[in-house]
């Protein structure tokens, strides 16, 4: 018994094993034959279709959608005004992918009814985390009619890697040109090692179209400087008018690996140029980066598997564009992270919609080794007892390192150069390590930290007024390790 057992479970295996061995072997030739865009859509296929992305298509009013299927989203959020205000470019859309319009003014039908409902804050992300209700707030209505020009670069890489999806990328990139308005303007675009401006910046439709064609089959090559492409075309952007929003696309699917700047040169650039930039991923690229830039400079991020996501995401950056609702506010103070939620109640709805976004006012998630940044802890004179009303900056910190769990921080204290040198070098020694010991009570380990003090050493300001000796008189954080 036991004997044909063991021969049953051993042509059991054997046949389990040239299944397996005939599957791989099919899967294996399948995989070969498919290139790019293909190959990532029978990848694509084995996701749940409940959690594939809905894609802007057109416009309905409120009055002729089932307001029980409708989906409600944050867009993208701009924090570069912080702490006067806060910028939310929300969507209303159904099943569909129809922006539901007439729901703020100036387009309102109803002026009785107030669709959004609420707007609050979620400070901290770990460490003693609160919230906090938004009591006003204000709601604007964008649609097509508004006319706002703008102006665009749309910028491809032409790494090798990309040949088998260039086909998708002519006819992307054409059908992006096409739903241009005839005010803006668009330069395109395109990268690998080299930057290559493939149609200088233009409001005409038809010349754009015509020189891509002529241009659009040269300078392939190896490498990829993602960060330098972005670099070069925050640059050609930088000399449109201010006024018009300056808006860039990229499409990329690899890593960087041959540009000279990096991640936060290009986040600082483009928020000092009012650029903001839309990453669109290919298949099987690392995102990290990608998301941040797009998150920090107003913009967004998407990823994309077949061709018909491509064209999808195109027209859906620039339906976004010219149809939001925009929600205006005052910000609470706290320099860390946050967490804005609108909520949407539309007349017969069963429920609430909620949209949330997020951004950070502290350290920024592409901090460096060596970045710094300065807090008002408060000290009594001659005192080196941190003061309660610095107990919230503290918190703001903890919450910081917990987030970035292998971020290490020294602790700097420095004076103004009123009194002796001796005497205020040890005045900073002592709050220094005041301010580390109130980290650690709160849950920092303590070989997280360090303490120095540098007296009137390392002046930021003139101490000849009182203004520059105010400035001078400072905590100062400097990342060790990440």
């Amino acid at each position: 018994m036991v004997k044909i057992k063991s021969e049953n479970l051993i042509k059991s295996l054997g046949l389990l094993l040239i299944f397996t061995f005939v599957v791989i072997a099919f899967s294996c030739s399948s995989q070969r034959r498919l290139r790019g865009f293909e190959f990532q859509k029978s990848v694509e296929d084995f996701q749940d279709s409940a959690a594939k992305q809905i894609y802007l298509t057109s416009t309905k009013p409120i009055d002729s959608v089932d307001v029980n299927k409708l989906a409600f989203d944050v867009w993208r959020l701009k924090s570069d005004k912080y702490p006067d205000s806060i910028k939310i470019y929300a969507r209303v859309f159904d099943s569909s992918g129809h922006f539901v319009t007439n729901m703020a003014d100036p387009y309102k039908k109803d002026p009785n009814i107030n669709y959004f409902s609420g707007l609050s804050e979620q400070l901290g992300k770990i460490y003693n985390i609160r919230n906090v209700t938004i009591d006003s707030f204000k709601v604007r209505e964008y649609g097509a009619g508004d006319s706002i020009p703008y102006s665009l670069v749309l910028t491809v890489d032409y790494s090798g890697s990309m040949d088998p999806v260039i086909e998708a990328i002519y006819e992307g990139t054409e059908i992006f040109t096409n739903l241009k308005f005839d005010f803006d303007r668009l330069a395109l675009t395109t990268f690998n090692k080299d930057f290559d401006v493939k149609v200088p910046m233009s409001t005409d439709k038809k010349q754009i179209i015509n020189l891509y064609r002529a241009n659009r089959k040269n300078n392939f090559g190896l490498f990829t400087a993602v960060y330098d492409a972005l670099w070069n075309s925050i640059k050609i952007l930088g000399d449109t008018p201010e006024d018009d929003p300056r808006v860039l696309v990229i499409f990329t699917d690899g890593d960087d690996n041959y540009s000279k700047k990096d991640i936060a040169a290009i986040i600082d650039s483009a928020r000092n140029a009012q650029v903001h930039i839309f990453a669109v991923a290919f298949g099987y690229s690392k995102d990290d980066n990608l998301r941040t830039i797009a998150q920090y400079t107003g913009g967004k991020f998407y990823k994309v598997y077949t061709k018909e996501d491509l064209i999808s995401v195109f027209r859906d950056i620039y339906l976004s564009l010219r149809n939001y609702y925009l929600i205006t506010y005052k910000p609470p103070i706290y320099w860390g992270y946050h967490k804005a939620t609108v909520a949407l109640s539309p007349p017969g709805r069963e429920d609430t919609l909620f949209a949330s976004g997020e951004y950070e006012t502290g350290l920024p998630p592409w901090f460096n080794v060596d970045s710094m940044f300065t807090r008002p802890i408060l000290f009594d004179f001659d005192s080196a007892v941190v003061k309660k009303e610095s107990y919230p900056i503290l918190d703001e910190i903890v919450d910081a390192m917990m987030s970035f769990p292998r971020l290490k921080l020294e602790i700097q204290g420095h004076t103004d150069n009123v009194g002796k040198i001796d005497y205020n070098q040890a005045l900073s020694d002592a709050r220094a390590k005041a301010v580390m010991n109130e980290l650690i009570k709160r849950g920092i380990a303590s070989n997280r930290l360090r303490a120095r003090g540098f007296g009137m050493s390392m002046p930021v300001a003139s101490n000849d007024t009182p203004e520059g000796r105010a400035k001078n008189r400072r905590t100062q954080f400097v990342v060790i390790a990440k």
